[in-house]
Order: C-alpha cells, then sequence, then structure tokens
C-alpha cells in the first residue's frame, strides 16, 4: 500500500472509531443525562433523535460536497462537528444546549457516511468490502470504547462525562494528521473500477426499496438496544457501573464480530450473510427474553452484537455496489435512510417504554430485525452479479 494510502486509511479508520463513540455517547450514560439535565428519560432520548436529525438533514449535501471539495476537506468539517458534539455535552448542562450538540454531532457523522466509503474504494482497491468491515469493526471499537470509560469511571467515583473528554483525543489527532493525505475526485475515479463490483437488480427500483428497508429496520434494531440496555440492565437491579458493561459487552461483540467478518466476506457472498446473520441476532436475543436471566443477557447481547455490528457496512456495501457509478451519493442515502430511522426510533421507543415499561425494548428490536430479515430475502431473490442483457 503507498504510504498517502495508508494515511488515508488511517484516517477512514479513525473517523469510523469516532462516530462510534459519539453515537454511544447518549445510550452509555443515559440514567446520568437525566440526572444532569434533570429531565425525564423519554425526554432525553430526544438527544439521540437530534443527532440522527442533524445526519439525515444534511448528508445528502455532505454527498455533493464530496464531490465538489474533495473528501479530505469535507472529514475535517466532520471532525470538528464531532468533537464539538463530545466537548459541548458535558460542559454545558442545559438540557437544549444539549439537543444543539447532538444536532451538530449528527451533522459531523455525516462526513463519515459519505466520506469513508470513497477513502477506503481508494485505499483498498482489492478488497473493498472487506475494508467496509475493517470500518465497521472500528466503529464497534469506538462503540465498546464509550461505555468501557463510563462504567472504568464510574467504578472509580470519577464523574462518567470524563469519557467524553478523553474521546476528544480521536479528533485532535486526526485534524494533525489531515493537512498531509493528498486525494482528489480524479484518483477516487480511477480507483473505484477496480474496487467496487457493480449489483445488478432484476427490479432496480425494488432492489433500492428493499435495501433501503432493510437498511431502516436494522438502525432501528441497533439503535433501540444502543439506547436502552443500561437502563434496561438498571431496571433488572444491576448497578449503574455494571449496566454500562452490559452494553460494553454488546458492542465487545460488534466489534470482534466485524473483525471476524472481514475473512467471511471474502468467501461468502454479502447478500447471505445479511440474511444468517439477522437469523442469529434475533434468536440470541430471543433466548435472553424467555430466560429473562441478568448473566443470560450479557450472553445474549454479546452473541447478537458479533452477528448485528457488521452489517452497516454490509449494507452501505450492497447498496454501492447497487448504485456503483456514484458511491458518495449511494451511501448518502443509505444514511438518509438510517438517520431518518434513528430520529423516529427514540420517539417511538420512548412512548412504548413509557407505556410498558423499559423491558419491552429488547421485543421491539426483535421485531425489527425480523423486518430486516424478510427485506433481505427479498433482497437476495432480487439481485444479481451479473449484468442483465
Amino acid at each position: 500500500m503507498k504510504k498517502n494510502h495508508i494515511l488515508i486509511a488511517f484516517l477512514a479508520f479513525a473517523m469510523y472509531f469516532l462516530t462510534g463513540a459519539a453515537c454511544l455517547v447518549v445510550g452509555s450514560s443515559l440514567p446520568h443525562l437525566v440526572k444532569l439535565y434533570q429531565m425525564q428519560l423519554t425526554q432525553v432520548v430526544l438527544l439521540g433523535s437530534f443527532y440522527a436529525f442533524g445526519r439525515v438533514l444534511t448528508v445528502y449535501g455532505t454527498g455533493r460536497l464530496v464531490e465538489k471539495l474533495g473528501p479530505i476537506k469535507v472529514l475535517a468539517i466532520g471532525v470538528v462537528l464531532v468533537g464539538a458534539f463530545l466537548l459541548g455535552i458535558p460542559s454545558i448542562a442545559n438540557y437544549y444546549a444539549g439537543l444543539f450538540f447532538a444536532f451538530l454531532g449528527g451533522v459531523g457523522m455525516g462526513a463519515q457516511d459519505t466520506v469513508c466509503p470513497v477513502l477506503l474504494s481508494t485505499a483498498f482497491k482489492k478488497n473493498y468490502e472487506g475494508s467496509l468491515s475493517a470500518g465497521q469493526a472500528m466503529f464497534g471499537l469506538g462503540s465498546f470504547t464509550t461505555p468501557f470509560l463510563v462504567g472504568l469511571l464510574l467504578s472509580n467515583n470519577q464523574p462518567f462525562y470524563f469519557a467524553y473528554y478523553i474521546l476528544l483525543l480521536v479528533p485532535v489527532i486526526m485534524l494533525i494528521c489531515m493537512p498531509f493525505a493528498k486525494m482528489d475526485m480524479q484518483e477516487h475515479e480511477e480507483s473505484k473500477a477496480e474496487s467496487v463490483k457493480p449489483l445488478y437488480g432484476k427490479n432496480v427500483i425494488l432492489a433500492y426499496a428493499t435495501i433501503l428497508i432493510v437498511c431502516a429496520a436494522y438502525c432501528a434494531a441497533v439503535n433501540t438496544i444502543s439506547m436502552y440496555t443500561s437502563s434496561f440492565a438498571e431496571s433488572m437491579g444491576i448497578s449503574s457501573s455494571s449496566s454500562a458493561y452490559m452494553l460494553t459487552i454488546y458492542n465487545l461483540g460488534c466489534f470482534l464480530g466485524s473483525l471476524a467478518f472481514i475473512l467471511i466476506l471474502r468467501k461468502v457472498k454479502t447478500q447471505k450473510v445479511l440474511i444468517i446473520n439477522n437469523v442469529c441476532a434475533a434468536l440470541a436475543l430471543l433466548i435472553a427474553i424467555f430466560i429473562n436471566k441478568a448473566a443470560v443477557y450479557f450472553v445474549g447481547v454479546f452473541i447478537a452484537g458479533f452477528f448485528l455490528g457488521v452489517l452497516f457496512s454490509v449494507i452501505v456495501a450492497i447498496a454501492t455496489r447497487i448504485g456503483y457509478k456514484r458511491i458518495s451519493i449511494a451511501s448518502s442515502l443509505v444514511a438518509i435512510v438510517g438517520g431518518a430511522s434513528d430520529i423516529l426510533t427514540p420517539i417511538i421507543t420512548g412512548f412504548l417504554v413509557e407505556k410498558v415499561g423499559v423491558g419491552f425494548s429488547f421485543w421491539y428490536a426483535v421485531i425489527m430485525i425480523i423486518i430486516t430479515l424478510i427485506a433481505a430475502v427479498m433482497l437476495m431473490v432480487n439481485t444479481t452479479e451479473k449484468e442483465y442483457a
């Protein structure tokens, strides 16, 4: 790999890590944010909606900016905004300020959605799908790091929000490295034909519709798990520090699964992985729900994370293969749908949790996984790697 490509790959993976950590800021410390803001749980979860709103509102425009300004400049903007989110949430103990910073963080995440696939398609011409899985592993590592730091700090009687300040080291390092990375869209266009293998649909509209349904339902499932696992664990009588570790275990599963699938995706088609992994994740959560023991939930969320963690990169890979001519736009469409799902999920689940209890959040996640599975089967039936005459 060329020296410049190593730096490009580093920036892409670092952005995955950063956004993975930022996505878990609300979910990993939800009970503590409730106390910090002195608001109800159903109000604080709306920070997740505002984060998603910022993402969905700007991600398509971000995709267009990538084509005009180049990926490195757009990435720099995204890193600054995510850094502002991490700094602002704990520094200003005001609920409405928190909503504003959550919105900024979502805008910043739009850079990950649109820039990282472009960077990886350039740096990894021969293993694009595997590089996306590696990126998802870094996202999972970031998601693991936030609740781990929160649990570690609480165990040592330190404020939970110190975790946010520690994570600020990542955007600082990235901004220092960016001036040395050189890349333009012409290089991306030259490498795209080598790295992205087209996926053809018997019905192109149906192919796009099914992958977007998959994306929406999948994001609803993982967002629900990330948002409510800590609160659910506390409702079972588990301590605050240990409840954060349950979410940590889930994200550890996401990280390890994404690493494992770097190799698996070389042998198994992405459409099959999408189906098999959803079946395994649904079974793991259903077993945990029916046995209803804390130890089983720890095992169940780990297994679910192992199979779910890689799937967003699988979804992006499939979407960009369907829209292979303009992968930054294809990936931004996935992000728009995923972001819309993330906006609605806290609102819908907040209402349901208020009515029937936080335990229903796991049932909701299972329902969304089943919807994902049905759409994934339809997608597999409707797509092929051979171009139709």
